[in-house]
């Protein structure tokens, strides 16, 4: 048995849905399947052979795509190691400060109280974690409802008549992620044989065809699977490198979906293989899986697994035997469990013993003194982050304010929009003028009295500008500044005191309000969805 990795690397924002996502934002996940793997791949291999629609009907089309080949999730790599991620398992906790972790697995709990479950990814380096997260974004979209058969005015208008909006969920650009091909010698040159061995560009996921899902592929040449060290201990532990779909089991039910990992080990042996019995010998979280099938143009039937992360132990009675290590590599190397050629069910070995503390930071590049125009650029990057998160929270808080709008309110925010101007550079002062000049009696100084935003009317925000009580500095507000990230980048370069300063930016204020007014024009005097006029 043979691998190939297969390297990733995002050109452009990439979405990869997720189940849950509501009808205003879709999320994405973390890390490529091995049902996404499969269809790049398939796609890649129908193209190169001119199969068109008749792929069914190609014998090695068949061979390596519905069995010959296993495709394994691709989970991010970190940028300075160049090692691939694996989801962690959910016995590791770390201190509340971050110096000392423990695995419930190997060890009681600590009596102490302070430790909380670690969840994503991690590193494993020199018995350490070191945590890593994928970068994401959020895009603000309008929504044209007459695209298909409808009458092309939203089109020609160049916006949306009813202000519908949503929001998408992306993995950022620049990122590298590492899956696997497992399959025989023999199937494994067939594929490289016939897709090639360069380097090729594929777009996957949602609104591939638009501006999201352009990748890049790069596959590395084969390698033999080597076995790992399998230990011979009365009780070991395995964790669950991608979800797994057991064949019959109960939903929700851990011990129940595990017994099919127990059987498949007791398989062609003489037995001796049972779950542990311990209070602590499950770690387990279910999920529901559900995919879109392209060919199909329809979603297969959600199923519940088991989550990639989920950790348990299992107990080798009567002493190990040579068929006993050759099974636990056989489900190691093969997986176990339903839809395995989609990368499901793949379980390795997991020894949190000795994870005394998480790693410390990975060593960095010799920081070195920027330029004025680089510190310029970089500072510009950092503002464009903050920028594009405060227009989709501009977005939601005109949704919210909608039902204080009164009916001829389009007018109104259409003048106050004109007022900001087609700049950043003045606008706090052109709109304080005009709100100023604008007496309380009159129709836009009612609307400014009568719209509220956070509780409080426009004319508090407007008629005295104070950057730290506008709408996006006041609160907390979860996926706007990315706040952490942002203060270490700022660190790094050293251009800028941090995510106050930048949001006391001009530019920070006039994104928010012109996108607010923007979408509060569309939507005054329109019904809701489901309701009455706001």
């Amino acid at each position: 048995m043979q691998m190939m990795k297969v390297q990733i690397r995002t050109k452009a924002p990439m979405i990869l849905s997720a189940p849950g996502h509501t009808s205003v934002m879709t999320a994405t996940q973390d890390s490529f399947s091995g049902s996404v793997l499969r269809g790049i791949f398939a796609a890649r291999f129908i193209k190169a052979a001119a199969l068109g629609n008749a792929a069914h009907e190609n014998d090695d089309f068949m061979r390596l795509f519905y069995g010959g080949l296993r495709f394994v999730n691709a989970y991010l790599v970190e940028p300075l190691t160049q090692t691939r991620a694996i989801p962690l398992p959910l016995s590791v906790q770390r201190s509340k400060d971050g110096s000392s972790i423990c695995d419930l697995m190997y060890g009681e709990a600590p009596r102490d109280g302070g430790f909380k479950s670690m969840r994503g990814f991690a590193v494993v380096c020199d018995k350490g974690l070191h945590p890593v997260a994928v970068q994401k974004e959020i895009r603000l979209h309008i929504s044209r409802s007459d695209l298909n058969g409808g009458s092309g005015k939203e089109r020609l208008a160049g916006r949306s008549m009813d202000g519908g909006i949503y929001n998408y969920e992306a993995i950022a650009q620049g990122q590298s992620f590492e899956g696997l091909i497992c399959g025989a010698e023999e199937e494994l040159r067939l594929l490289c044989g016939t897709i090639g061995t360069e380097t090729f560009s594929c777009c996957a996921g949602r609104s591939k065809y638009t501006q999201y899902g352009q990748c890049e592929i790069t596959v590395m040449p084969a390698e033999d699977i080597l076995p790992p060290p399998i230990p011979t201990e009365e009780r070991f532990c395995l964790r669950c490198e991608t979800p797994f779909l057991p064949h019959r089991a109960v939903p929700g039910d851990a011990r129940s979906m595990l017994d099919e990992v127990v059987a498949a080990l007791n398989a062609g042996t003489d037995g001796g293989f049972l779950l542990a019995e311990e209070q602590r010998s499950i770690y387990a979280q279910a999920e529901d899986i559900d995919n879109f099938v392209g060919v199909w143009g329809m979603r297969r039937p959600r199923e519940t697994a088991l989550s990639a992360g989920t950790v348990f132990a299992v107990r080798k009675t009567g002493g190990w035997q040579p068929c006993d290590m050759e099974a636990v590599n056989a489900i190691l190397c093969s997986g176990v469990g339903r839809r395995t050629e989609e990368g499901f069910g793949q379980l390795r070995i997991w020894d949190g013993r000795g994870l005394c503390c998480i790693a410390q930071d990975l060593p960095t590049p010799e920081a070195r003194e920027l330029c004025t125009e680089s510190r310029r650029i970089a500072e510009q990057i950092i503002l464009a982050h903050i920028i594009e998160q405060i227009r989709v929270l501009a977005a939601e808080d005109a949704g919210r304010a909608r039902r204080t709008f009164p009916p001829d309110a389009s007018h109104a925010f259409a003048r106050l929009d004109s007022a900001l101007g087609i700049r950043p550079q003045g606008a706090c002062e052109r709109i304080r003028q005009i709100v100023l000049d604008t007496k309380k009696e009159m129709p836009l100084g009612k609307m400014l009295e009568n719209v509220k935003v956070e509780g409080r009317p426009l004319r508090s925000y407007l008629g005295e500008i104070i950057h730290e009580e506008m709408p996006y500095a006041a609160r907390e507000r979860q996926n706007v500044t990315a706040e952490q990230d942002l203060i270490d980048a700022g660190k790094e370069i050293g251009v800028w005191g941090g995510t106050a300063a930048l949001l006391k930016r001009e530019e920070v204020f006039y994104a928010y309000w012109h996108t607010f007014f923007r979408f509060a024009r569309k939507t005054a005097g329109k019904p809701e969805k489901g309701g009455e006029s706001a």
